[in-house]
């Protein structure tokens, strides 16, 4: 299991974050916060970063959100002393941390996969800050051998696939072994994406009204679609 660290200048900061980042995750993900200093002020304590990474005892690795510079350092510090495998991202922090606790709550999530998703989070915006390293795009999975199922299904929420019925669908999707790609057949501009990626689904910009092909290949592409269609007639669980 991979757990997340949040560490900001800001103690409301670092809390806040750590709330948005547990609300996708739902209890799956460990993640602490640290922000602040123990009076209060604006900065970065060792010793409470040190003290939010007790929480995290127990996990196979750490990510690291910062908000700014200077707070890498005061992490790093930290992290060495608690021996316990991490990265450093330089994601952006809200975005970063909420794609991340999505990514890190699939069943095998790796360290680097956690890390590559969240470095991604700013194309969910249609933005990419030349600053942060992006991992290079994965090569299209290969087909396999197996179903192949496709379905189209207009999203009816009022808000369509946005953050939490997004996480939803993504989490769907990736309960199952086969390939499965979806496509906004009202925004044709936009490519078509990977269903098991926070970033692809996010990018689609999918609104109410708007229809997606969702299509599957695999051992066990039927069941991929079925579940998909039932999320979407259920509104995603959605008032």
């Amino acid at each position: 299991m991979i757990g997340i660290l949040v560490v900001s200048h800001s103690a409301e900061l670092a809390r806040g974050v750590k709330a948005l980042a547990e609300q996708m995750a739902k209890g799956q993900v460990p993640i602490a916060a640290a922000g602040g200093t123990h009076d209060g002020a604006l900065g970065t304590s060792f010793d409470l970063i040190a003290a939010a990474l007790d929480q995290l005892r127990g996990v196979d690795g750490v990510l690291v959100l910062v908000d700014m510079g200077s707070a890498v350092m005061s992490a790093e510090l930290a992290l060495e002393a608690a021996a316990i495998p991490f990265l450093l991202s330089g994601a952006p922090l809200v975005e970063g941390a909420v794609v991340a606790a999505v990514e890190a709550s699939r069943p095998g999530a790796t360290l680097s996969e956690v890390a590559a998703a969240a470095a991604r989070a700013l194309e969910s915006k249609g933005l990419l800050d030349p600053t942060v390293a992006v991992a290079a795009p994965a090569p299209p999975a290969p087909p396999l051998s197996g179903e192949v199922a496709e379905v189209l299904l207009t999203i009816a929420n009022p808000i369509g696939l946005h953050m939490r019925p997004a996480k939803d669908f993504v989490q769907t999707a990736t309960r199952f072994s086969s390939n499965v790609r979806i496509r906004n057949l009202d925004r044709p501009e936009r490519p078509a994406g990977n269903a098991k990626s926070m970033i692809d689904v996010l990018k689609l910009g999918v609104s109410a009204g708007q229809r997606v092909q969702v299509w599957a290949e695999g051992a066990d592409a039927y069941a991929a679609v079925e579940a998909l269609s039932r999320l979407a007639a259920a509104n995603f669980r959605e008032p």
